[in-house]
């Protein structure tokens, strides 16, 4: 049996959202831009522990980058030959864009035999104070839903404007390493990377990496790589793996993430496969020309994106 419900996060004061079964239990703070802040699997971590869980934004769980994943260059876009600067409450936002701090309204709490779902939302209005740095009225939807499988993510986003609406979308999430990186294995299918200068934005050229420092192919250790890099060439049918002692993580994802960040500090105690659907600065790639390049979605009025992303768990030595 499947549970969810309430409660107030010790640390933090913050209201949460824990739902629980089949070994599994998460926990989501839904007015710390609906991160899943914690996910444990037979007791052992899937996402790493926060250092800090009053570090609101991007420093653990998984936190939603939307509507401009990764950084604007200078927190600056160009849109159909108008400049628009990302100022939120005061300030410059230049990177994961603007609700990975906002609080989302929780829309749906089940739960049954088979499954617990929490599902909320955020809109960018008129008189909203994300409406200054990004003035495309939307509403953007997150449905979490466990299972005996795993975690599984829907996503939609509505544009309830005017305009056509440009944006993008991607997860940022941290995975444990259970205190020794050099025994967590990752596998993520890609070989192609975007370039970029030391500010990590990119040039538009994307190109094929050396084998020996892509994440591609079996037997690579969290540590043995050393990465903050957009990579091209994921699809619905390129999974990526995780493997820990006791279990294996698979990552799958609707087609239109194309990209994928992988990102594996040796100063923090997670490590992060982060699907994505454009590339860094994409607004402003698109605007130069590079269309493809950018992988920027582009949504008419009144119209809705859906998208997935699927966490699935293998036991291992069972």
């Amino acid at each position: 049996m499947f549970e969810v419900g309430k409660a107030v996060n010790e640390i933090s004061g913050m209201d949460e959202v824990i739902m629980s079964g089949a070994g599994h239990e998460v926990r989501i703070l839904p007015q710390a831009g609906f991160n899943v802040y914690y996910w444990h699997y037979n007791d052992e971590e899937v996402l790493m522990k926060p250092v800090d869980i009053m570090q609101i934004g991007t420093k653990y769980g998984i936190p939603i980058l939307f509507p401009t994943p990764n950084r604007i260059e200078d927190g600056v876009f160009l849109w159909k030959g108008k400049t628009y600067e990302m100022n939120k409450r005061g300030e410059r936002v230049k990177i994961h864009g603007l609700v990975k701090d906002e609080p989302f309204t929780v829309t749906c709490l089940e739960a049954n035999a088979d499954a617990a779902v929490c599902e909320a939302c955020i809109r960018i209005h008129l008189a909203d104070d994300l409406y200054v740095a990004y003035p495309f009225p939307c509403t953007l939807v997150v449905r979490y839903t466990l299972t005996e499988a795993g975690l599984h993510m829907d996503m939609s986003v509505t544009n309830d404007g005017i305009e056509e609406m440009p944006f993008g979308f991607a997860v940022h999430p941290y995975f444990s390493k259970h205190g020794d990186a050099s025994k967590v294995y990752l596998n993520v299918p890609v070989k192609r990377v975007y370039e970029t200068d030391e500010e990590l934005i990119p040039s538009g050229r994307i190109y094929e990496m050396d084998p020996s420092k892509r994440p591609d192919g079996e037997g690579h250790s969290v540590d043995s790589l050393y990465l903050d890099n957009v990579f091209r060439g994921m699809s619905e049918d390129a999974e990526s793996t995780v493997d820990w002692a006791n279990f294996r993580l698979h990552i799958v994802s609707s087609d239109c993430y194309r990209n994928v960040v992988v990102f594996t500090p040796h100063n923090r105690p997670g490590f992060c496969i982060e699907p994505q659907t454009c590339s860094t600065n994409s607004i402003n790639l698109y605007s130069r020309g590079l269309i493809d390049e950018s992988g920027l979605l582009i949504l008419q009025p009144g119209q809705t994106f859906t998208s997935w992303v699927d966490y699935r768990i293998e036991p291992l030595n069972a």
